[in-house]
C-alpha cells in the first residue's frame, strides 16, 4: 500500500492534491448551498401554503359560525311553524265542531218541521177517510135501494116481455 501511495504522490503533487480538496470542498459547499436553497425555498412554500390553510381554516370556522346561527334561526323558524300550525288545526277542530253542531240543528229543526208535516198529512188522511167513511155508509143504503129496483124493473121487464102484464 505504501507503493501505491508513493505512487500516487508521485503523480499528484501536493499543490494538485490541495487544489483538488479545495475544488471538491467548493462542490461540496455549492451543493450544500443549492440545497440549503432548495429546504429555505420550500419553508418559504411551506409558509406561505400554511398562510393559505389558515385563512381557509378561519374562513370555515367563520362559515360554521354562520351556518350556526343559520342553523338556530331555522329552528327558531321551526317552531313557530310548528306554533301556527298546532293553532290552525284548533280552529279548524272548533270551526268543524261548529258547522257540525250547526248542521245537527237544521237536521233537527228539519226532522221537526218534516214531523208536524207529517203529521198534519195523516190528519188529513184520517179526516178524508172519515168522511169517505161516511159517504160510503149513506152509499150503502142507496145501493141497497137502487139494485132492488133495478130487479124489479128488470122483472117487470121480463113479465111484460113474457105477456103476463
Amino acid at each position: 500500500m505504501e507503493n501505491f501511495m508513493n505512487k500516487l504522490a508521485e503523480k499528484f503533487s501536493s499543490q494538485d492534491i490541495i487544489r483538488a480538496n479545495s475544488q471538491a470542498e467548493a462542490a461540496e459547499n455549492a451543493r450544500i448551498k443549492q440545497e440549503a436553497e432548495q429546504y429555505k425555498a420550500q419553508l418559504e412554500e411551506m409558509k406561505r401554503t400554511s398562510e393559505e390553510y389558515r385563512a381557509i381554516l378561519e374562513e370555515m370556522r367563520s362559515d360554521a359560525g354562520d351556518y350556526k346561527d343559520q342553523l338556530q334561526e331555522m329552528k327558531e323558524e321551526t317552531r313557530q311553524y310548528k306554533e301556527k300550525l298546532e293553532e290552525n288545526q284548533t280552529k279548524i277542530h272548533d270551526v268543524g265542531v261548529q258547522v257540525y253542531r250547526n248542521v245537527q240543528a237544521v237536521i233537527e229543526k228539519s226532522q221537526d218541521r218534516n214531523k208536524e208535516e207529517i203529521k198534519d198529512i195523516q190528519n188529513r188522511l184520517e179526516t178524508l177517510q172519515v168522511s169517505v167513511e161516511t159517504k160510503n155508509s149513506a152509499l150503502l143504503p142507496l145501493s141497497i135501494i137502487t139494485i132492488l129496483l133495478v130487479i124489479v124493473d128488470l122483472v117487470f121487464n121480463i113479465l111484460r116481455f113474457l105477456g103476463i102484464i
